[in-house]
């Protein structure tokens, strides 16, 4: 196995068992899923999975055989949309920094901060479960377009925002990347210090550019 090639995967965002997956089709350059499984020296209990999530993402083309087959036709065009992939995820992460960034000045004049952590779910709809007993009328939801659809299944008020958000009586649960964002898994950031707690309601109440939906 070419550990530079596997290494260049790996550090395009793919982890070691998607690396040794994608890194076997390149070489077979078509085949089954147990002769993909035996090449990459991947369980085949996560290979499904794997090519499942390629063929999503345009890495491989599936053919409608019996076994399915797998097949990348062009391992230079595979990089190259990697590359783009990455760039984008750059580009969408500076732009939320921008947004975000803006209340960490505030943020860090909050002193001693008390009740904050983290949360990490496979799936973003988990964090519908774990709010909605706090969820009420007065319940801020500030939602990007491409979490729209997730967070409206959610009580309370719903405003236009350039980050997802969740604000409740007791909490503000902010996540690192939109809910309706792919990822393989998705954090969330949970402040409950009150200090935090007020600052982030005076920056909703003085924002301009964040509309009741209509």
């Amino acid at each position: 196995m070419d550990e530079a090639l596997v290494s260049l995967l790996k550090d395009l965002g793919l982890n070691d068992y998607e690396a040794r997956t994608l890194y076997a089709v390149f070489r077979l350059r078509e085949g089954d899923a147990k002769t993909i499984s035996g090449h990459a020296e991947v369980p085949r209990t996560k290979i499904y999975e794997i090519l499942e999530e390629f063929v999503r993402r345009g890495y491989v083309t599936e053919l409608d055989t019996r076994p399915r087959r797998y097949v990348v036709s062009d391992p230079l065009r595979v990089l190259r949309l990697m590359i783009r992939e990455k760039k984008e995820g750059l580009e969408r992460l500076e732009k939320r920094v921008e947004k975000i960034g803006k209340l960490i000045p505030v943020l860090s004049e909050s002193g001693e901060v008390k009740g904050n952590y983290i949360l990490r779910f496979k799936r973003p709809e988990a964090l519908i479960g774990i709010v909605g007993d706090e969820v009420d009328e007065q319940t801020i939801v500030g939602s990007t377009p491409k979490s729209k659809d997730l967070l409206d299944r959610l009580g309370g008020k719903h405003v236009k925002s350039p980050f997802d958000f969740i604000l409740t009586e007791n909490a503000i649960y902010i996540p690192l990347a939109p809910l309706g964002e792919h990822s393989r898994e998705t954090t969330v950031v949970v402040f409950q210090d009150p200090h935090i707690l007020d600052v982030f309601k005076g920056w909703l109440n003085e924002r301009g550019d964040i509309r009741t939906r209509v």
